[in-house]
């Protein structure tokens, strides 16, 4: 029996009925590991909720041969004595026995790979963004702990038997590997028929004047990494120009977001849709006249990319590998008000199907039997390169 072992920091939630869900780490994405193991072991941090999966618009991972490491939320400072040690033994005792380690990024990821190197286990990494940017981004201690975060998470990459990363160039030259690689978006794009863009151009066709410009993003609402406050001061520069209402869909407190709307003067344009559910995005997606992806932190967003797939209009900051998926006229410096600003101006004026036929076309190259056969047979020649060093 093939074990494998999968560290990484996102949270997965389980509801009061014992079920286990989440809304990025699902079935789609479980399933790709269980085609080379016969059982995984999931080592994220886990929340336990007091409602049901539904009520937390978590979506139920109903996968066999799937066990979830019980493990605390590690990331502050008080957890590093007394958590972290019981989290090591915990991951210990599952990886020392395990065929194949796979390593996704963050504090448990970090610890995966330390237990990795200390018992000779070769490792598959999963390079989705930048240690440096999450964290000096984030908050003083952030900044504290980047330099130390940079230089593990190089040594990860430099370090691991495959790499697959998310982008095209970006992360390759940031962290380049002495192992095999491979670009592999993380993003899962379901297969799109042209209706898709034809409804759009439909929609945009049928634009009125006197209607709202309605732009959105979809990004948690509680960190200020997703840049959404500095699309809403730009929205208060064009506000008697434009008539732009700006839609925020994510999960997290708001109050941050409120109040940078109240202090330009801009609420009334502001719209909260809180969590949705993957088929709520989509249908949300559909509703919007234009997305904008304005962080100041990002590996390959997924939300960009299935804003493309919706053949959305779209425009995006320089973080990460947003500028490998957009047009360049499209693109503003991450954190410039003044460009996004400018962009915006010109953006609404500009003709919106010629950004929907571009994003649709672009989107395609991330359609998941495309990236799924990719993803496959890198993950075999891994398996392979496992099993016959042993």
């Amino acid at each position: 029996m093939i074990k494998g072992v999968f560290c990484h920091d996102l949270p997965i939630y389980m509801d009061k009925n014992g079920r286990y869900g989440c809304t990025t780490l699902t079935d789609t994405v479980f399933s790709r590991y269980l085609k080379i193991v016969d059982e995984l072991v999931v080592a994220t941090r886990l929340y336990h909720l007091e409602c049901t999966l539904e009520e937390a618009h978590q979506e139920w991972i109903t996968l066999q041969h799937i066990r979830f490491l019980d493990i605390p939320n590690i990331n502050k400072p008080q957890y590093v004595f007394s958590r972290i040690p019981k989290v090591k033994k915990m991951i210990e005792e599952e990886l020392k026995n395990s065929d194949l380690v796979f390593l996704r990024g963050g504090t448990i990821a970090d610890i995966g790979y330390s237990l990795a190197m200390e018992y000779k286990k070769p490792y598959l990494c999963e390079c989705g963004g930048s240690a440096w940017d999450s964290l000096w981004n984030y908050s003083f201690i952030g900044k504290m702990i980047a330099p130390w975060a940079e230089f593990r998470t190089k040594k990860m990459v430099k370090n691991a038997a495959f790499v697959s990363y998310v982008t095209e160039r970006w992360l390759q030259e940031r962290y380049p590997t002495n192992g095999e690689s491979a670009a592999i978006s993380d993003v899962v794009i379901e297969s799109v028929s042209e209706d898709v863009l034809k409804k759009r151009i439909e929609k945009i066709s049928n634009c009125k004047s006197e209607e709202p410009w309605v732009i959105g993003t979809a990004a948690g609402l509680m960190t200020k990494l997703k840049g959404q406050q500095f699309v809403i001061e730009a929205i208060s520069r064009l506000c008697d120009k434009i008539n732009i209402r700006y839609e925020l869909a994510g999960a997290g407190d708001s109050s941050y977001l409120l109040s940078v709307a109240d202090k330009f003067g801009v609420r009334d344009r502001l719209v909260i849709k809180g969590e949705l559910t993957h088929k709520e995005v989509l249908e949300w997606m559909d509703s919007l006249d234009a997305y904008i992806q304005p962080s100041i932190q990002e590996g390959l967003p997924r939300a960009l990319i299935e804003a493309m797939s919706r053949a959305c209009p779209c425009i995006g900051s320089t973080a990460g590998g947003i500028p490998e998926l957009l047009e360049d006229n499209v693109i503003f410096k991450r954190g410039d008000v003044n460009e996004l600003t400018n962009i915006l101006d010109k953006f609404y004026d500009s003709d919106w199907r010629i950004h929907s036929d571009f994003n649709y076309r672009r989107s395609k190259d991330f359609q998941v039997e495309v990236l799924d056969a990719k993803r496959e047979e890198f993950y075999k020649r891994y398996k392979e390169f496992v099993l016959k060093n042993k």
